[in-house]
């Protein structure tokens, strides 16, 4: 991409981004699905100023990474892991209920190849963390019993996802499915899930140590990348998603960091403070360009506009919210409990995103039927948002 057309793109992004989130935000609606229409206008499907570019999406993904890392810095390890039966329960139920129906639906209903219909029900299973999680947020619920559940169970989803596109790719490369592979995957995430933390809370200490003496604005924003930048490849050459870097340093600064190396080392809050206020301002201006990416992503132009089709694309809609939802049941409590985990599963975003493009490069789905994926996607990216809102909403009455 020109650096003209490049410069030009971020600041289409910047502004409609940030005034559709804001007058979202003053209707009462989460400022995301406001950010994400505004990508959707300014888009393919609308004006078509913008066109989805590697570039923008790599941004968009160093987006997605710092929001990730915010809300890690926020995040108890410990109430992290004591949502851990809870979360992994949900994340299961939210897995297997919409590959099984939605799989089945197109199978029978849709008459669609076996594999076809397979893998368009688990390019629904993922859900979104950043979505989800932003909403809690803004509604400072990140730090719930249902956010913890809430977020546990979207990164268990997450890393569910990767290994299932895997295993899809390897069979419809192969037609094979290589168990010892699967499962080297899946000790490499999980051990960087556990190791990546502590390894990071230990780097800042190092860099508190050579920190130079005269005042120096900028030093913790700079280590806070380094080390973000850093985390983030590491996951992606363990074939996890990159973002779960961006995460574990969060947890790292998180002044509810708990180890056995407590004992020896003196907490760096200041340091670790200063970081996080000096990152700030980061987040703030990259997390919107994920989701007003997600909104550019999306071409509605491609849309049969047929009964036939139409039909089809609600009742799939529709499964795909609904199944998702009722993995919230898997939570102890109240309905409503239940109904806040539910809403905030049911957004697909990015890992959906990437099923479907991968789905159609490697000739499983067809141009027709990626069309209707991604606005099935798109349909639960924004509808998951307004019924996570609503059920707080709810809650707070």
């Amino acid at each position: 991409m020109a650096i003209d057309n490049f410069v030009l793109s971020l600041c289409l992004i910047l502004l409609f981004g940030r005034v559709l989130g804001e007058a979202f935000k003053r209707l009462q609606l989460p400022a995301v699905v406001g950010e994400i229409l505004a990508g959707i206008l300014i888009g393919p499907s609308l004006l078509g100023w913008i066109a989805p570019h590697e570039t923008l999406a790599v941004m968009a993904e160093l987006g997605v990474i710092l929001l990730l890392f915010s809300i890690g810095c926020e995040t108890s390890i410990k109430h992290l892991f004591q949502a851990g039966n809870s979360a992994a329960g949900v994340a299961l139920l939210g897995i297997a209920l919409p590959a099984v129906v939605i799989g089945l639906v197109c199978l029978l209903y849709l008459d669609l190849p076996g594999f076809t219909a397979l893998y368009l029900g688990c390019a629904l299973t993922a859900t979104s963390i950043g979505i989800s999680v932003r909403v809690m947020a803004q509604a400072k619920q990140s730090q719930s019993q249902e956010g913890h559940i809430i977020l546990g169970a979207a990164v268990i989803d997450d890393i569910a996802g990767v290994i299932l596109l895997s295993l899809l790719f390897n069979f419809a490369s192969s037609g094979e499915v290589g168990l010892i592979p699967s499962g080297l995957l899946i000790l490499k995430i999980v051990g960087f899930l556990l190791l990546a933390p502590p390894m990071a809370r230990l780097l800042l200490y190092l860099f508190r140590a050579v920190k130079p003496k005269e005042e120096e604005t900028g030093y913790e924003a700079i280590v806070t990348m380094i080390l973000i930048c850093l985390f983030a490849w590491l996951a992606h050459a363990l074939h996890a998603p990159a973002l779960l870097g961006g995460f574990a340093v969060g947890l790292a600064l998180s002044r509810q960091f708990i180890s056995p190396l407590n004992r020896y080392l003196q907490n760096p809050f200041a340091f670790t403070h200063e970081m996080e206020v000096e990152s700030k301002p980061l987040v703030d201006i990259f997390a919107p360009i994920f989701f007003v990416y997600v909104g550019i992503s999306l071409d509605l132009s491609q849309i049969d506009l047929g009964w036939s089709g139409l039909l089809t694309l609600l009742m799939l809609s529709l499964l795909a919210i609904i199944t998702k939802m009722m993995a919230g049941l898997r939570v102890p409590g109240h309905l409503r409990t239940k109904a806040i985990v539910g809403s905030a599963m049911v957004p697909r975003g990015e890992v959906g995103l990437v099923f479907a493009e991968m789905g159609l490069q490697m000739g499983i789905i067809s141009p027709k039927l990626f069309t209707e994926l991604v606005l099935i996607i798109a349909i639960t990216t924004i509808a998951g948002p307004l019924l996570l809102k609503w059920t707080l909403a709810k809650d707070d009455k």
